[in-house]
């Protein structure tokens, strides 16, 4: 489907990145924990909580490293100061298309944040992978402060990895590499390697390696999705939460599926992207490696045109991290059976189309026939503009719906019909802050793509701060559901508004709002046209 190429984004204005913002550290000496690889000093808090920062999880995926399967960080002697972020792994700036700065390639870095290094019992571990359309974004950006969430009696710990071509790259001469005869996936891999590293060191920070949560945004649900079909990452987690992402959305063929007249491959993708390098001829990997990586970005491109369809840098099916189309695998029961929490919010389109001229019956009929020519007279059918207060509305609804909420309904459905654990929710409050009170109060965005982050971090501070009692007691729920499921897999207790499990046949759904109530999930009249339509 044209439209899953748009769904592994989340949003590019929140690509500003922090230092640490939860209370001052209290004064005096550090904690050292001895990981793996070495000890490591982090920020101590007066509260008693700590954190870390910055740790290395892989040796630095360079030179004859870069394309290649990570490697564990070599080992180190010596305290390692561990109260800064690490470096985010190169990207380009979505506004004028540029390499970021203070960029590096030695990214594979995670952090952690946990209550206590000695509690009473061993604390839950909830391991987040951050969005950013598997192009851009970085475990240290402001949304994503794991202070908050701690505080809740679990142990939260966020990772960076490899990203754009340097982390999805599929080429012919990298698959020729391999003993698998794969290649494009190495940004999975590096996050199946911090969770290994999660497995190994949990309990040295107060965790429980045998309670591990998988959980993640947009791109970081995506992610998690596909490593819950993923063998290699078997055992390495226990339930998983997707928020706005499925694993539909990571379909990419590695080779070329037999339509040699349209790129839609990773691998017809990789080898223009090699020739755009200036390598053609001769050892194309070795001369790929001989790039820096601005070289590299700059002939990238972004990969988030919400509006033209394209072969992204993203996950594919190489055979061997991703054995088989995600639909396959979920449809023959191949995956790790956790139970799953999962969820869309009602405007998640909104984000998407905010440079989108969309305000007649003309344009709305030309966005719809451009994206998706050959369904465009069912989806017209299937999202009239009598429905909708705007031509704009129409199509925010048709890209929400067809990219993040009934993808989410779908694999509810599967992952129910086979016997397992599901929660689904709707998240339909739209903050009063999004971005400052210019976007938030004027641009109408709704819950918008990636609304809850704020309320699932339980930011006080900051840009995205929760703005009103009534927003933060929303986040105190969220948090409260979220680290229920993740302590014993079932959001509910504690006198919360009662979370019913999801059935094929009720489809509820939880919607969380200043009033947490149960309703329906989604339009299933409008979920079932697009699965008809094989959207």
């Amino acid at each position: 489907m044209r439209l899953s190429v748009l769904a592994t984004l989340t949003l590019p204005l929140l690509l500003t990145h922090c230092a640490h913002t939860g209370p001052t550290p209290a004064r005096g000496s550090a904690p050292v924990v001895s990981t793996s690889a070495g000890p490591v000093q982090g920020l101590a808090y007066e509260d008693g909580s700590v954190a870390f920062l910055g740790i290395p999880y892989a040796a630095p995926p360079t030179g004859a490293r870069r394309w290649r399967a990570p490697e564990p960080a070599e080992p180190w002697s010596a305290p390692r100061d561990a109260t800064h972020f690490g470096a985010m792994c190169p990207q380009v700036d979505f506004q004028d298309n540029e390499p970021l700065e203070d960029t590096s390639e030695d990214c594979l870095s995670l952090n952690v944040w946990t209550p206590s290094l000695q509690p009473q019992a061993p604390l839950p571990v909830m391991v987040y992978i951050h969005g950013g359309g598997f192009t851009m974004g970085a475990s240290s950006q402001e949304l994503y402060d794991g202070y908050a969430l701690a505080q809740a009696g679990v142990v939260v710990v966020s990772m960076n990895y490899r990203l754009g071509a340097l982390g999805f790259l599929g080429h012919p001469a990298l698959s020729a590499e391999t003993s698998t005869q794969s290649s494009g996936n190495y940004g999975l891999m590096d996050q199946r390697l911090a969770l290994e590293w999660v497995r190994d060191n949990a309990a040295r920070f107060g965790g429980d390696a045998s309670n591990v949560t998988l959980f993640g945004e947009s791109a970081g649900a995506i992610s998690g999705c596909l490593q819950m079909l993923s063998p290699a990452a078997k055992g390495l987690f226990h339930r998983l939460i997707a928020e706005s992402g499925t694993c539909y959305l990571g379909s990419t063929p590695l080779h070329d599926p037999g339509t040699p007249d349209r790129e839609d491959s990773a691998e017809e993708r990789g080898i223009r992207f090699a020739r755009e390098a200036g390598c053609t001829e001769g050892d194309i990997a070795a001369c790929l490696r001989t790039r820096t990586p601005e070289q590299l970005l700059a002939v990238s491109g972004v990969a988030l045109d919400l509006l033209r369809p394209h072969v992204a840098f993203v996950p594919v099916v190489d055979g061997a991290v991703i054995p088989q189309a995600p639909a396959q695998l979920l449809a023959e029961g191949q995956y790790h059976r956790v139970p799953v929490l999962l969820g869309s919010n009602r405007d998640e389109g909104t984000l998407f189309t905010l440079r989108a001229k969309i305000k007649n019956p003309e344009q709305y009929e030309q966005a719809v026939r451009t994206r998706v020519p050959e369904h465009a007279e069912a989806l017209l059918r299937l999202y009239p503009l009598e429905d909708f207060a705007s031509p704009k509305a129409a199509f925010n609804q048709l890209l929400g719906d067809a990219i993040f909420g009934c993808p989410a309904r779908r694999l509810a459905r599967v992952l129910s019909e086979q016997g397992q654990s599901v929660h689904a929710y709707a998240f339909t409050y739209a903050p009063k802050n999004a971005f400052g009170s210019f976007f938030g109060r004027f641009l109408g965005l709704g819950s918008y793509h990636s609304a809850e982050l704020p309320f699932v971090f339980g930011l006080y501070k900051g840009r995205f701060a929760l703005d009103s009692d009534a927003e933060r007691a929303l986040s105190s729920s969220i948090i409260g559901y979220w680290t229920r499921f993740a302590t014993k897999g079932d959001p509910n207790g504690t006198g919360a508004t009662p979370w019913p499990a999801y059935t094929p046949g009720e489809q509820p759904a939880l919607v969380l709002d200043t009033t947490i109530e149960t309703g329906p999930h989604l339009d299933a009249k409008r979920c079932d046209g697009l699965h008809a339509l094989g959207l």
